[in-house]
């Protein structure tokens, strides 16, 4: 099994979209369909999407769409300054607001309390808040944030790595989503392979990443 760090990671991912040409856009929506197959259509109708504004969001809000587009209960929380956010976020928000009318901006005391309460009528939640490049603790209104998810008693599922955890070493940076599923992609991360209670609950995706952009990265062809 191959294993990456957050700088492998990210430089495999620079790779394939500015050197090969991979449509970022096109790696996101592979991320949201890897994620909706490990998803029980039957069992579960009404998700909780909580995102932040980079491609880990806008991961979550494909999803988001795509469980939308099979007219599945949807409410999106979003965390952060949409007006940074990631061109592929912007896009995909941009579809949600047209299929969507449970967006919540989570920027207040107030809308904490709000998102506790509905929390508990869904039964998943996606989190898609801090992907693999997180490097600083999570403190503020995320930490906040990643407490309520933990503490309400529902299926979880985290895109590429539970939010709060270090992808490289598998530290704990501050508050870290309990999730009960792990959809990784492309290849497993070392901070998650170095956690038993989190190796134990992952998958790994092929989200389309051409095996030339690992390849370059890990035998030290690219910086």
């Amino acid at each position: 099994m191959i294993l990456v760090d957050k700088e492998k990671m990210r430089a495999i991912d620079s790779y394939a979209i500015n050197v090969l040409k991979v449509p970022a856009l096109s790696l996101v929506e592979r991320a949201s369909l890897a994620v909706l197959k490990h998803i029980n259509l039957n069992k579960f109708g009404y998700f909780a999407i909580v995102v932040g504004v980079g491609n880990n969001g806008a991961d979550g809000l494909a999803l988001a769409r795509n469980l939308l587009a099979r007219y599945k209960d949807v409410e999106i929380y979003i965390l952060g300054d949409v007006e940074k956010a990631s061109e592929e976020f912007r896009l995909n928000l941009e579809s949600c607001q047209m299929l969507c009318e449970e967006i919540f901006y989570v920027q207040s005391i107030e809308d904490l309390e709000e998102m506790e309460r509905r929390l508990n009528n869904v039964n998943l939640i996606v989190d898609a808040i801090f992907g693999t490049g997180l490097n600083r603790p999570v403190t503020g209104i995320y930490a906040t944030v990643v407490s309520i998810i933990n503490n309400v008693m529902k299926y979880k599922i985290s895109i590429d790595i539970p939010s709060g955890l270090d992808a490289s070493t598998g530290q704990d940076l501050g508050e870290v989503v309990d999730s009960d599923l792990i959809v990784t992609m492309q290849l497993m991360k070392k901070g998650i392979y170095e956690r038993e209670i989190y190796k134990k609950k992952c998958v790994i995706e092929d989200i389309g990443i051409p095996q030339k952009a690992i390849d370059s990265v890990l035998y030290g062809l690219v910086d």
